[in-house]
């Protein structure tokens, strides 16, 4: 389905003692996309929580900090729990945990206090330790200065020099480290002296006793606390695994019943009744209905308030042109109406490129959703610019593999690209291009590379005729039928860029009517048909084919006539700026040769790669064979890599740059239905 699922908006009217039992129902239907009551609604105030949302958040904040303490990592208890288990005993559940908890987490916040204040005090003493000198030593003085700390290179004989030889100094073995005693006079020379040594001064540490005897009984203390606290994290780990399943379902259980009883403050209220709006799927309105006309009879006052058209209401002229691009959001301000949610329909297949195109925005209600044009061309394009046989079976394999494992969104969409680029890769690695691994199938001459002369294996050619049409490996190579295939990706841009025209035409029609559909999508429609006429048909005819230039040629005169006639359409319906974006045209075009350029690219690496590859492993050498081979893995495993990067990052642009462009303006809002969606508990 192009476009998302026609909406309407329903308003829903009761008395407060049927609100529970709406919430209920509202939830169960999983269809109904609540809009929020506007407070300034004359005679109606914002509803107020139900009775159960204070008792239960009370006893959430309690779960979520038994959950922090205990470390509960959700993603490894998946064990659900039925609600008739919960509720009868959460209470005196959560009191029991609380108990079992209390000691051992203060016990744990203690020795942890303690263990990092004996690691902090050892780090302090640590680079005293060679100097045996007791700590109390080192304070107490009126006419001595101590200076402790790091140096690059032993300083004593500067030192004494320019302190005429009133020093006293203790180092370390190696002399990195140094204890100065100099008078308070001369304390300010020594520091000069010092820095010109690379000094970082250390602080001394407070106290008595000799710093080897204190770090060493700190080791002793700091080794019993790590002990201790492995017990206590032992404790704390069968705490874990005897409850984690319960708090995890008790928070889901408790956080669904907040929910629930806070929606009233989404709704209209008075003192005896409560309204909802909200928008439903067109298709659903009647299943609502009968919902609640079957649990309320007719307590509860259910009315359609309007079936959303695609059309675009504009309330100002100022809006109309902010829409047709005449002015900016900036410029002007309008009033724009309620966005209407978005509800899209993928197949199973399709809905795996879902997340790229909500990944730069939502499509708007009245505009024809593009995941289906990303599901079409991103693999094609992917697989074009790959075109190995080679590298397509391993992407696919990947892709596969990561759609039955991986669980987050953004993997998923890894895996997606990897698995149907992978197909296309294959696909014209074996019948475009013929080729694996940067080696074609069969060569078209006897001295060239190929898998046949390597293998000893002879490959046919031509696989098997379908009428006159020979269906073979690979029509074209990468690197020697340049011309043909950036031809080739020309006309690819341009049939890519009229498919979004297209679509933007169909946008605008029911958007805004015929007439603005012509004025500013199909003008560009003409301007796009006779650029390909006039710059592709009859200028790469004679670039690549030598012919003379004929101005009279009906394709050039068709051409140059849609160009001009598209044009003035264009201003008619966008302004002056359409002239400016005329050379856009061009550019969008050329734009499309990366098609081939970045599959020759990697050819070239993979021939130079090949060559030094198999004229190391020809040799007689082992060594020589086994440095080969590792060119040969390492070399297809970097252009493997960055056939991903590459191919993947360039598919997607094409899409959101050249493509969206022409029909997609995106900033929706999600349907997003009142449902209860449960990781950790089950009703029975």
């Amino acid at each position: 389905m192009l476009l998302p699922e026609p909406m309407s908006k329903i308003l829903v009217v009761g008395t407060k003692d049927r609100l529970p039992a709406s919430i209920e129902l509202l939830y169960g239907l999983e269809n109904v996309h609540v809009v929020d009551f506007s407070p300034d609604e004359e005679g109606f105030t914002l509803g107020s929580p139900l009775p159960a949302a204070s008792d239960a958040s009370h006893k959430l904040l309690k779960l979520r900090s038994m959950e922090k303490d205990l470390e509960v990592d959700e993603t490894k208890f998946k064990e659900k729990v039925p609600i008739s288990k919960i509720v009868p005993t959460i209470d005196s559940s959560i009191e029991q945990i609380e108990t079992e908890m209390q000691g051992t987490i203060a016990s744990k916040a203690a020795k942890q206090t303690r263990l990092t204040e004996a690691q902090s005090r050892k780090a302090m003493l640590e680079p005293f330790r060679s100097i045996d000198l007791d700590l109390s030593l080192y304070k107490g003085y009126d006419s001595l200065d101590v200076i402790a700390g790091y140096v690059h290179s032993n300083p004593e004989a500067q030192l004494k020099e320019a302190l005429g030889g009133d020093l006293e100094l203790f180092t370390n073995p190696d002399s990195t480290f140094i204890v100065a005693f100099v008078p308070v006079a001369k304390a300010d020379e020594a520091q000069r002296v010092l820095v010109q040594s690379g000094f970082t001064e250390v602080p001394v540490p407070d106290g008595t006793g000799k710093p080897e005897q204190l770090a060493s009984a700190l080791e002793a203390e700091i080794s019993g606390l790590s002990k201790e606290l492995e017990e206590v994290e032992t404790n704390i780990e069968k705490l874990r695994e005897r409850h984690a399943n319960f708090l995890l379902a008790s928070d889901e259980h408790l956080s669904i019943v907040v929910e629930k009883a806070e929606l009233p403050l989404r709704m209209g209220a008075t003192e005896h009744a409560f309204v909802l709006e909200a928008w439903v799927p067109t298709a659903d309105v009647s299943k609502v209905k009968k919902a609640f006309a079957d649990k309320f009879n007719e307590d509860i006052h259910i009315e359609v308030l309007e079936e959303k058209a695609r059309v675009d209401v504009h309330e100002s002229k100022e809006e109309m042109k902010m829409e047709a691009g005449l002015s900016t959001a900036e410029a002007v301000t309008v009033p724009m109406s309620q966005e209407t949610p978005v509800k899209l329909e993928h197949g199973k297949g399709v809905g795996r490129f879902a997340y790229y195109t909500k990944l730069l925005s939502t499509p708007r209600y009245n505009e024809v959703d593009p995941t289906i044009m990303v599901a079409i061309f991103f693999p094609i394009f992917f697989g074009l610019m790959v075109g190995d046989v080679g590298y397509g079976i391993p992407f696919t394999v990947l892709g596969y593999l990561g759609l039955k494992k991986a669980q987050s969104q953004e993997w998923r969409a890894i895996a997606t690209m990897l698995f149907y680029g992978g197909i296309c890769s294959i696909i014209f690695g074996l019948f475009l291009f013929g080729d694996m691994l940067g080696i074609e199938f069969t060569a078209a001459h006897a001295d060239e590379l190929s898998w046949s002369a390597l293998l000893g294996i002879e490959f046919p050619h031509v696989l098997f005729n379908i009428g006159d049409f020979a269906l073979q490996l690979g029509y074209y190579t990468k690197l020697g039928s340049v011309k043909i295939l950036l031809y080739i990706s020309l006309w690819i841009g341009v049939v890519h860029l009229l498919i979004g025209l297209f679509l933007g035409f169909y946008n605008q029609t029911i958007r805004h009517g015929l007439k603005h559909a012509i004025m500013e999508k199909f003008s560009w429609i003409m301007i796009m048909v006779g650029f390909a006429l006039v710059a592709l048909l009859v200028m790469i005819d004679v670039l690549i084919g030598g012919a003379p230039l004929e101005l009279t040629d009906p394709r050039f005169v068709i051409g140059l006539i849609l160009i001009v006639v598209g044009l003035l359409l264009a201003v008619k319906g966008e302004g002056g700026k359409a002239v400016i974006e005329l050379p856009e045209v061009m550019s969008n075009v050329l734009s499309y040769t990366r098609l081939i350029a970045i599959g020759m690219s990697k050819a070239g690496m993979a021939l130079a790669f090949n060559f030094i590859a198999i004229e190391l492993i020809g040799g007689a050498d082992p060594l020589m064979f086994i440095m080969g081979l590792m060119v040969f893995i390492v070399g297809h495993l970097m252009i493997f890599i960055l056939a991903i990067l590459s191919a993947g990052l360039h598919a997607i642009r094409l899409q959101y740059v050249e493509l969206f462009n022409k029909f997609f303006e995106g900033g929706g809002l999600e349907f997003n239905p009142l449902r209860v969606i449960r990781k950790h508990t089950s009703e029975e």
